[in-house]
């Protein structure tokens, strides 16, 4: 991900684009927040991305008290708030866990146009489609697995402006994220894969057939199946290609 930022001054064209988007679905400026569900499930794929989140904001933290002064949210990869950070409790009251931010829910926001564009975005008060934003400023980065795929999307808001550090210190919180997120992840699968199945997953990135295997690990064949369908299970894929790709991607192998 480049260090570059989608903002009105250099991409008017797409916030204009935006605008008439909104225009075009009869989505009302006076729309109010909402909950899209009242009992978000939290997957424990998305338990793993508050963590490695939460991570991320205490390190950076440590850099800058400054920071401590500001709005932190992160969203699942359709704008779907998971988690918020707020400096008090008084602080952007409409804004909770469950609100969904997508374009056609609540119009041109940051984390809408870093959904769509998926490149980071700086909008101002001014420039939000809904009144209820109109009051602050937010820049948001999405944030990628090890295999590019969208898992989610930080962002820093304030009512009180934003300073020139805080795109880059956006984009750290994102790239912390990715790391920890990956980092955390792996662990999580080291500790559900037996002892066998790492065996077995090293000795087929080497390019042994179950046979070869089964003799080398003194296994049955059958055992040997059952066990690479459980890796299959728990790395979440259904070949041994893509199979020894994340396990290579997550440097299990």
């Amino acid at each position: 991900m480049k260090y570059e930022v989608i903002k009105y001054d250099t991409h008017k064209h797409l916030f204009d684009e935006a605008w008439r988007r909104c225009t075009r679905r009869g989505l009302n400026q006076d729309t109010k927040l909402f909950m899209l569900v009242s009992d978000l499930y939290i997957s424990n794929e998305k338990k793993l991305l508050i963590k490695a989140f939460r991570k991320s904001i205490y390190e950076i933290s440590k850099l800058n008290n400054e920071f401590k002064n500001y709005t932190y949210l992160l969203t699942d990869e359709n704008g779907v708030i998971i988690d918020l950070i707020v400096p008090n409790r008084n602080s952007f009251s409409y804004l909770s866990i469950g609100v969904p931010l997508k374009e056609e829910f609540v119009g041109i926001n940051a984390v809408s146009i870093a959904l769509n564009e998926k490149e980071a975005a700086f909008v101002k008060k001014n420039e939000h489609y809904l009144k209820c934003l109109s009051e602050i400023d937010c820049i948001a980065v999405p944030v990628f697995d090890n295999s590019y795929e969208l898992i989610g999307i930080v962002d820093i808001s304030s009512e009180c402006g934003l300073s020139d550090e805080c795109p880059f210190t956006a984009f750290l919180i994102a790239k912390y994220t990715e790391y920890n997120f990956t980092s955390l992840k792996k662990e999580m699968i080291k500790e559900k894969l037996e002892e066998v199945e790492l065996k077995i997953l090293k000795l087929t990135a080497g390019g042994k057939t179950d046979e070869e295997i089964a003799k080398m690990i003194n296994r049955s064949i059958s055992n040997v199946k059952y066990h690479k369908n459980k890796i299959f299970e728990k790395l979440n894929v259904k070949n041994v290609k893509d199979c020894i790709y994340k396990a290579a991607k997550m440097d299990l192998i």
